[in-house]
């Protein structure tokens, strides 16, 4: 049955609020989907996680106080904010008696995601037919095709894909609804405030904005929220670079697969032929090479600090297998203490970006010099970019070089963005 999730002001901008605003109903839904189970498990910090595994073959309540003395003194108000958090995302439950447990079908759930029992379909649908050698794609190639997608859709934000066609009216829909752009009176979209900084962001963060959004674009058609976040999730957490099967997902399901395509977070070249690939953009959102705990965790970590990890460690390059590779380049901008930067690049993508907020001097064939300025500093301000998202933007991309020194940044620099 299609739900209405609540209107546009009351939309969450991440994951963990939209799952803490689920109704109770809603969320046994969502628990009796083993692999999303699995993939807010993946979702949560290190102490949550900690705390469900400790408690995952507990079949009796244990005292909320005795929760808290597995922890040294010291951590103990950390352990109390994962203990507040898993409880607004009805995972634990107290009873009036000051007793606490895990949700019963979050419990059974994960423990069938963790030993492969029950219903073994909610990870996907492997495709097990001869495919044709004209479909068959590899992970180097699936790399490619989804960082192109991604891409053309960044390059059409800053406008600088005028000769390119413009991207699928699904993907226009969620960036007006998202208010990354907007229609002018000349009949075009150009970027908002709020664009700005998503060009800020790690490729991650970006993914899930527009996943959030998405759930959003549902909730308005008369999609059934559930199914569709269920979907989200095991899609989550499928194999990069295998073929699942088609055939038996539902008429909702498969609309989603359409537009996934548009993003890039999916490839399905023959929809005739009943198969589909996953990308990195979608499976790493979960993935423990990432580095970080994911949208869930809210660990107290400084900003540019928790952002930089969300970086996989192969931004830069292929992996050694030559098969993996992420949306944008890493490791390219030398900071000097006079405000002078060096960008080594030729991305026309990375040098728009760069230009929201460095006075760019000289560009050669891999090559651009600019400096932080008062004015263009500034100029990012009034655009809506924060002192911090450019601060972490750097800090995210600097060199190899800089990270030989601590901290990464100058602090003088730093220091003058923020004043």
């Amino acid at each position: 049955m299609a739900t209405q999730m609540g209107s546009e002001e009351e939309f969450k901008s991440t994951i963990a609020e939209y799952l803490e605003s689920l109704p109770t109903q809603f969320c046994r839904r969502v628990f009796s989907n083993p692999a999303a189970c699995l993939a807010i498990f993946r979702l949560l910090s290190t102490v949550a996680k900690q705390l469900i595994m400790a408690m995952l073959y507990l079949d009796s309540p244990i005292k909320l106080q005795d929760l808290h003395h597995w922890a040294k003194p010291a951590h103990q108000r950390m352990v109390r904010s994962k203990v507040h958090q898993l409880r607004k995302l009805q995972i634990l439950a107290e009873d009036r008696g000051g007793d606490v447990s895990l949700n019963p079908i979050f419990r059974e759930q994960l423990r069938n995601a963790l030993t492969g029992g029950g219903d073994f379909s909610a990870f996907g649908i492997p495709y097990t037919r001869p495919i044709p050698d004209n479909a068959r794609v590899t992970k180097r190639w699936l790399a490619s095709y989804a960082n192109d997608r991604w891409e053309a859709i960044l390059h059409f934000m800053v406008g600088q894909s005028a000769d390119a066609a413009p991207p699928s009216e699904s993907v226009r829909g969620i960036l007006k609804m998202s208010r990354l752009m907007e229609d002018t009176p000349e009949a075009v979209m150009k970027i908002t405030n709020s664009g700005f900084q998503f060009l800020l962001q790690d490729p991650s963060s970006q993914v899930w904005t527009v996943l959030l959004q998405y759930l959003r674009l549902a909730e308005m058609q008369d999609m059934d929220v559930v199914e569709v976040l269920n979907f989200l999730f095991q899609l989550i957490s499928l194999q990069l670079g295998r073929p699942y099967s088609a055939e038996a997902l539902t008429r909702n399901q498969r609309k989603m697969l359409s537009e996934l395509c548009d993003f890039g977070l999916l490839y399905q070249d023959q929809p005739a032929l009943g198969l589909f690939y996953p990308t990195h953009l979608i499976t790493s959102l979960s993935s423990g090479s990432a580095g970080h705990g994911g949208p869930l965790n809210n660990d107290a970590k400084p900003a540019a600090t928790r952002q930089r990890s969300a970086i996989p460690t192969t931004a830069m390059t292929a992996s050694k297998s030559g098969e993996h590779a992420v949306p944008m380049a890493s490791g390219f901008v030398i900071l000097e203490t006079n405000c002078r930067l060096y960008a080594y690049t030729d991305s026309p993508l990375q040098i728009s970006i760069l230009n929201l907020f460095v006075h760019l001097v000289s560009r050669f064939s891999n090559f651009v010099t600019g400096a932080l300025t008062r004015d263009s500093v500034r100029r990012a301000l009034a655009r809506g970019i924060t002192a911090d998202q450019i601060i972490t933007f750097l800090t995210t991309h600097a060199h190899a070089q800089m990270h030989g020194q601590t901290p990464v940044l100058p602090i003088t620099v730093t220091d003058q963005i923020r004043l």
